[in-house]
């Protein structure tokens, strides 16, 4: 304890009178999560992996790069009732989970959130900045270091506590949870951005690696969802969006815990959708086809219909993969883009919510009149679709719907076009 009182005694706490408020999608809120995601996209999204499902043992595979986590099962006990761990033993233990130092090193201390009384977030700050310093003389040189959960987690009056944390050593990264709890991609997608935009109010240019899970979390909603598999289109639209908002990377999560996983999950984890999914998706990034030049971005839009307002065809070509077009609950629904002149098209990626289409065509014209089909399915499952190659030349491209796969109409949060 006297260790803690030390720390207690020499922390300089800054309760801001009117410190930043929750920050929210509308008024503004767009430039704080841009601010948030770009810092460290400049090299390209990198997945890092933390499962350790029994079914899939060499883990993600496919450019996925092995994480270094101290988990909170670890580090919870060791400071139950006020205490810290002793320097040596918790420097061996990140020493121990540390099995890459050119990945991010993530702890996880979830008793130790900034929030509560003002004593209880400093008290937590302090132990939070001991074990981080601790930590810091046993990370390599440069290695980013940061605490998973912290993030959504920190009560707004204390956001000046975690920005001093965040500036007290070396590089520093947030890893908030982007867990799901429903099958509606809005909620996670609110909640994601929610968190974006927090972590630019607390500290700019600071990358965020969100904590993804192949499961539903506990306590979803229904619960008989809880615990269960994301189904894959919805999981391959939580990594494109992730992409999509120009973050660095994100960390994939599960197995580890027996608890939430048990020997019948274990097994069945690794012919679920999600990982299958997951190594297209890394495919996809490792070969630079998506830093290909969208010819879709900002193209004159237009549909056969809109569903509410709000969902109108320029969604899909905004470059905000929060927004999307839907069309009337009814079949032969279209959505058309003019691209401004004639361009080579090569390929495309349809980014559908869950309202998609099991037949559609992508066809091509060069004067708007007379039509080409570039692309057709009847076997369309949603989620993210890559089509390609594609061979022909259009200023207008347009995507015609015959057959739904659900009862409501068309949705696609992004439409991509690639070519010359």
């Amino acid at each position: 304890m006297s260790r803690l009182r030390t720390a207690l005694a020499g922390l300089i706490v800054c309760f801001a009178v009117g410190a930043p408020a929750a920050v929210g999608l509308p008024a503004g809120a767009a430039t704080a999560v841009s601010a948030a995601a770009t810092a460290g996209s400049a090299t390209g999204f990198t997945l890092y992996d933390n499962t350790a499902y029994t079914s899939a043992p060499a883990g993600v595979g496919h450019g996925a790069v092995r994480s270094n986590l101290v988990p909170n099962y670890t580090c919870t006990p060791l400071v139950a009732g006020g205490a810290l761990p002793g320097e040596a033993q918790w420097e061996a233990i990140v020493s121990a989970a540390n099995v890459d130092p050119s990945a991010p090193l993530v702890l996880d201390c979830e008793s130790l959130y900034l929030n509560g009384t003002a004593a209880n977030a400093a008290d937590h700050l302090a132990r939070l900045s001991q074990l981080q310093s601790w930590a810091r003389k046993v990370a390599a040189p440069g290695q980013t270091i940061g605490w998973y959960g912290l993030l959504g987690n920190t009560s707004a009056a204390y956001r000046p506590l975690y920005q001093q944390l965040i500036q007290q050593d070396g590089p520093a990264a947030f890893f908030p949870s982007a867990y799901t709890f429903s099958a509606n991609e809005t909620t996670w997608s609110t909640t994601l951005t929610g968190n974006l935009a927090t972590a630019a109010a607390i500290a700019t240019g600071v990358p965020v690696y969100p904590y993804i899970w192949p499961q539903y979390h506990q306590g979803s909603s229904p619960d008989s969802l809880s615990l269960g598999f994301v189904p894959a289109a919805q999981w391959s639209y939580q990594l494109a969006t992730l992409h999509d908002l120009g973050l660095g990377g994100a960390v994939v999560w599960g197995g580890s815990n027996t608890t939430v996983c048990d020997p019948a999950c274990q097994a069945a984890a690794a012919g679920q959708g999600w990982l299958a999914q997951t190594r297209a998706f890394l495919d996809w990034t490792g070969s630079g086809a998506d830093r290909r030049t969208d010819l879709a971005r900002g193209a004159t839009a237009t549909a056969s219909s809109v569903n509410v307002a709000g969902r109108e065809a320029p969604m899909t070509v905004d470059g905000d993969p929060t927004t999307r077009w839907g069309s009337q609950y009814s079949d032969a629904q279209w959505l058309s883009l003019d691209l401004g002149a004639v361009r080579s098209l090569t390929g495309a990626r349809l980014v559908w919510e869950t309202a998609y289409g099991t037949a559609y065509s992508l066809q091509g014209s060069t004067d708007g009149s007379t039509w080409t089909t570039l692309h057709s399915t009847t076997t369309g499952a949603g989620g993210v679709e890559l089509i390609g190659p594609l061979t022909g030349s259009a200023r207008y491209v347009r995507l015609l719907g015959s057959a739904r796969g659900t009862s409501y109409g068309y949705s696609l949060w992004s439409l991509n076009l690639y070519g010359g």
